[in-house]
C-alpha cells in the first residue's frame, strides 16, 4: 500500500510538472502549460486542429514545440496565433479581445465642431473642446453606459488675455494619474505660451504655473499621482514643482537633450553633447537623491538619443536606443558610489529612427516606434517582432495602447487594433484622426470621435454583444 501511495504522488507529481509518456519512443517527456482566456469569455479553443471541451478561460498541456491556436466565439471574429512553448514553462494567452463580426457604432452625442480630446489615464473621463480659442472643457462621465456631461470653463484670472486682435488657444496637453488634475497649454499673441493646472472638482483652484513661479517652461510633465507635483524643462536644465508647497526646486538636471518621467519621482534624461568629454549620455535622477546617476555614456555624433525604465515581476529593466539601435537591458542601475549592475539582454535594430521609446505599464514590452510602424521586444517570450502600419498617418504621434496587449491606430480615418506582436490586427470603425480613443472600464465599449455630415460627434462601439 505504501509503495502504490507513493508510486500515484510520483505520478501526480510528474503531470503537474508538465511530463507526459511518448508512446513512440518509449519515454518520459516534459511538456508544458497554455492558460487561454478571452474578451469575452466563452470562446471554443482549438489548438493545433483539435477543438478543446472547456471554454474560455482554460488550459492545456502540451508538448514543448510550436503550437497554433484559435478561439471563436459565435458573433465575433476568429482570433489566433502560434506560439512556442517550451519544456517546464506557462505561457499565458489571456489577453485575446474578440471584435465583434459587425460592431454596432452609435453616435452618443453630436456638436457642430470638435477640435480637441484627451482621455483621462484610467478611462473615466473624455475632455472634450469644441473650440481651441474657447477656455471652456467638456467632462464626458464614461463610467456608465449612461454618459453623463459638464462643463467646465477657466477663470479669466487664470490666463492671460491675448492682445486685442491677437489669437489665443487653450490645448489639454495631459491628464494626471489622478484624473481630478488636468494640464492645459494656452498659447496666446502668435507664440506666447503659459501653463495651467485645471482642477476639474473646483476650477478656482487652476494654477498658472508660468506666472505663479515665474518660469518660461518648453515642457511640463506631472509627477505624482495627486496631480499638485510637476517636473518642468526651462531651457537645459529640469526642475520640480510642488503646488501645495508652492516651491520651485533647485535644477535636478541641466544639460539636457529631453526627459521623462518614471514612476512619478524619477527623472530620465538624455544629455546634449558634454564639451569635456565630447559625448552624450543617458541618467536618471529620483526625488530622494541628491545628484544624478549616469548609466550609459555615447559619442557626442549618436543620434536619436532615447531612454525608458521598466520593471517586470521584480527584475528592473533600461532600454535605450541611439542611431537605429535600441538595447535592453536588465539588473541594478549606478546610485551614487554604487555601480550598476547591468547586463544586456539584447538589443535590435529599427528601419528608421525611433521617434519615441517606451516600456509599456506592465514592465513586459520594450516598444520602439518610428514614422511607418513599431518594433516591439518581449521581455517574457525573448522575442522581437516589427510590425508596419497599413495606413499612412497625417501627423506623426506617439502610438497609443488601448489595453496592456493592444495598440490602436487611428490613421486614414480608421480605427484599427494591433496586437503588441502585430497579430490580429482588425479594423473597428471609421474614426476622425487625430483625437482619442479608449475602452470603457467594463470593455463593452470603445470611444472615439468621429466626422459626421453635420460636423463632429462621441461615438462608440459595442465591443460586448448582450
Amino acid at each position: 500500500m505504501t509503495l502504490s501511495v507513493v508510486v500515484i504522488v510520483a505520478i501526480l507529481i510528474l503531470i503537474i510538472l508538465g511530463y507526459s509518456f511518448n508512446r513512440q519512443d518509449g519515454r518520459l517527456e516534459q511538456g508544458g502549460l497554455l492558460q487561454f482566456a478571452s474578451t469575452p469569455s466563452g470562446a471554443t479553443v482549438t489548438l493545433d486542429e483539435l477543438t478543446l471541451g472547456s471554454r474560455t478561460p482554460s488550459k492545456a498541456s502540451v508538448d514543448a514545440k510550436s503550437h497554433h491556436v484559435r478561439m471563436d466565439l459565435s458573433g465575433y471574429r476568429p482570433w489566433q496565433k502560434s506560439i512556442d512553448v517550451q519544456a517546464g514553462t506557462i505561457r499565458w494567452l489571456s489577453y485575446a479581445r474578440l471584435i465583434p463580426t459587425d460592431p454596432k457604432v452609435e453616435q452618443v452625442k453630436s456638436y457642430p465642431v470638435i477640435e480637441g480630446a484627451l482621455t483621462s489615464p484610467f478611462r473615466q473621463w473624455v475632455a472634450m473642446q469644441e473650440k481651441l480659442s474657447v477656455p471652456t472643457i467638456i467632462l464626458a462621465d464614461i463610467r456608465n453606459d449612461e454618459v453623463k456631461y459638464e462643463n467646465i470653463s477657466l477663470p479669466q484670472d487664470a490666463y492671460t488675455a491675448p492682445a486685442e486682435g491677437a489669437t489665443q488657444s487653450f490645448a489639454i496637453d495631459s491628464w494626471a494619474q489622478d484624473e481630478r488634475h488636468m494640464l492645459i497649454k494656452h498659447t496666446y499673441n502668435t507664440d506666447q505660451v503659459e501653463w495651467i493646472v485645471v482642477d476639474r472638482t473646483d476650477v478656482t483652484r487652476s494654477v498658472n504655473l508660468t506666472k505663479a513661479f515665474a518660469v518660461a517652461p518648453s515642457k511640463v510633465v506631472f509627477g505624482t499621482n495627486n496631480g499638485r507635483n510637476l517636473y518642468i524643462r526651462t531651457d537645459d536644465i529640469v526642475r520640480k514643482i510642488n503646488l501645495d508647497d508652492q516651491t520651485l526646486s533647485r535644477p535636478l538636471v541641466s544639460n539636457i537633450e529631453d526627459f521623462w518621467i518614471n514612476g512619478g519621482t524619477t527623472v530620465l534624461y538624455t544629455s546634449k553633447v558634454d564639451p569635456n568629454t565630447n559625448t552624450r549620455h543617458v541618467g536618471y535622477i529620483a526625488d530622494d537623491m541628491d545628484e544624478v546617476s549616469i548609466i550609459q555614456s555615447y559619442p557626442a555624433a549618436t543620434a536619436n538619443l532615447k531612454l525608458a525604465f521598466g520593471e517586470y515581476y521584480g527584475k528592473r529593466y533600461i532600454a535605450i536606443s541611439h542611431n537605429q539601435t535600441v538595447d535592453v537591458l536588465k539588473g541594478t542601475l549606478p546610485r551614487g558610489t554604487t555601480k550598476a549592475d547591468l547586463e544586456k539582454v539584447t538589443s535590435f535594430d529599427v528601419k528608421d529612427a525611433p521617434l519615441w521609446l517606451t516600456i509599456g505599464r506592465t514592465g513586459r514590452f520594450v516598444a520602439a516606434q518610428t514614422a511607418n510602424g513599431y518594433t516591439v521586444y518581449d521581455v517574457e517570450l525573448q522575442k522581437t517582432d516589427a510590425t508596419t502600419f497599413d495606413r499612412p498617418a497625417v501627423a506623426q504621434r506617439e502610438m497609443q495602447w488601448i489595453d496592456d496587449y493592444m495598440i490602436w491606430s487611428d490613421r486614414a480615418g480608421t480605427l484599427r487594433f494591433y496586437e503588441f506582436d502585430g497579430a490580429n490586427q482588425q479594423d473597428v470603425m471609421p474614426v476622425a484622426e487625430g483625437y482619442t480613443v479608449t475602452l470603457s472600464n467594463n470593455n463593452k465599449y470603445v470611444y472615439s470621435i468621429a466626422k459626421t455630415s453635420s460636423g463632429y460627434a462621441l461615438q462608440r462601439a459595442q465591443l460586448i454583444l448582450n
